[in-house]
């Protein structure tokens, strides 16, 4: 079962106790519901938001007591569950089944919370994600809506025979509090898991992993240079497609369930020989080594990302005082010039305009020099405050830079 009983949680109590949210969502992607569908979702939730292609509610103290796998046998293809004291599930329907043979897919189904669960008749079936984990032990989402177009596009490689998708999935279904073990040994790694990070980094996220985890399981897997392209391998089985076979492809599409005959055709390009396995490579790592090693990856990435900004704030610095001692030639050439602008930004008033003043002045003091530099901030600046005697932020500012007894 997906769904969760908010009266099976214990959330903390206290002053500072978390108000308990749930956020549950479908979306249809191959078609739009029928309207025998359409019923069958109105009858699952009375408050939710419900759509030939949505089906959305959020509930703060409140549960979710509709049919999840039969929303998701009825119409709807993807389906995504948070709530706040532990709860994250993605589920897909899947029309023609898993697009891999059951050698392949046997060995990331089944780890954890990762299960397939076959339709009783035909190949479809629902592949669905909901590790468990402690409430408080994942940082907050603080909108989950911003992860379904992530769920979708998984879903959408998944049909495409993307094995990197379901490596993923694998890797969330190992991160769980409760019914795996770090020491669990890792599938074949697919080829190119690494380019996967920017279009799978956000699930992961989701479910509590740091996507640089790919980068970390990519280390002697093979390339994505080494796979043929879904968009090359479709297009070269249609050119292969003769004038009959494409218009009796086209009829089957217009007369029957697309999304059945999308996936099922998807299904017949991988089998027809004209693609070939997906490579991988059993590297024989625990799930722990992958953690340990995205750890790793983790501190020299955030080391390099310190070493950037320390540069940059270096280069701003030096810029700045570039600036400054240009600023400054300028100052002695015509000292009232500045002393008349440092009193337009005061009259503006506001705390950074006081800084921005007294900066001013005491960059004049230096460009202009020995006591004469001394006598004529000094003076202004008592002028200043004279002028403003109400401006207390703005005497701290010129006190803290000598300006003011």
């Amino acid at each position: 079962m997906l769904e969760f009983s908010l009266r099976e949680r214990k959330l903390p109590t206290g002053d500072f106790a978390v108000s308990e949210y749930q956020y549950v969502a479908f979306r249809a992607i191959d078609r739009p519901l029928t309207d025998h569908e359409l019923v069958f979702a109105k009858e699952q939730s009375t408050r939710a938001q419900i759509s030939r292609w949505s089906f959305e509610n959020e509930y703060h103290y409140g549960d979710f007591h509709g049919d999840t796998n039969g929303l998701l046998r009825h119409g709807y293809d993807v389906h995504l569950h948070f709530a706040n004291f532990g709860v994250r599930t993605i589920a897909f329907r899947l029309p023609a089944g898993l697009p891999f043979a059951k050698p392949v897919w046997s060995n990331y189904i089944g780890t954890g919370e990762l299960t397939w669960t076959k339709d009783r008749k035909g190949a479809g079936g629902i592949l669905s994600l909901s590790p468990f984990h402690e409430s408080g032990e994942l940082n907050e989402l603080w909108d989950p809506r911003d992860y379904m177009d992530d769920a979708i596009e998984i879903r959408n490689r998944l049909v495409a025979g993307d094995l990197r998708a379901l490596y993923l999935l694998w890797l969330s279904a190992a991160f769980d509090d409760q019914s795996v073990s770090r020491d669990v040994v890792e599938p074949p790694v697919p080829g190119g898991i690494a380019d996967c990070t920017e279009a799978y980094g956000t699930v992961l996220e989701f479910f509590g992993l740091d996507p640089l985890i790919l980068v970390a399981a990519s280390e002697g897997a093979p390339t994505a240079s080494e796979m043929q392209t879904h968009e090359r391998q479709f297009a070269a089985w249609v050119e292969g497609l003769s004038d009959v076979e494409s218009k009796q492809l086209l009829r089957k599409f217009l007369s029957k369930d697309a999304a059945v005959i999308k996936a099922e055709t998807i299904a017949a390009i991988r089998q027809s020989g004209s693609s070939s396995d997906w490579p991988t490579a059993s590297l024989g790592r625990s799930f722990q080594d992958l953690l340990d090693k995205t750890e790793i990856l983790r501190a020299e990435r955030d080391a390099r990302e310190q070493q950037k900004r320390e540069a940059a704030a270096t280069r701003a610095a030096a810029e700045k005082e570039r600036e400054r001692q240009n600023r400054m030639k300028e100052m002695v050439k015509e000292p009232k010039k500045w002393l008349r602008e440092s009193e337009q930004i005061v009259d503006a008033r506001g705390t950074a305009n006081y800084e921005a003043a007294a900066e001013m002045l005491a960059d004049l003091r230096e460009a202009v020099g020995g006591d004469e530099g001394e006598k004529i901030t000094h003076k202004h600046a008592a002028h200043l405050t004279k002028k403003h005697p109400t401006l207390n932020r703005l005497k701290s500012s010129l006190r803290k830079r000598g300006l003011l007894e």
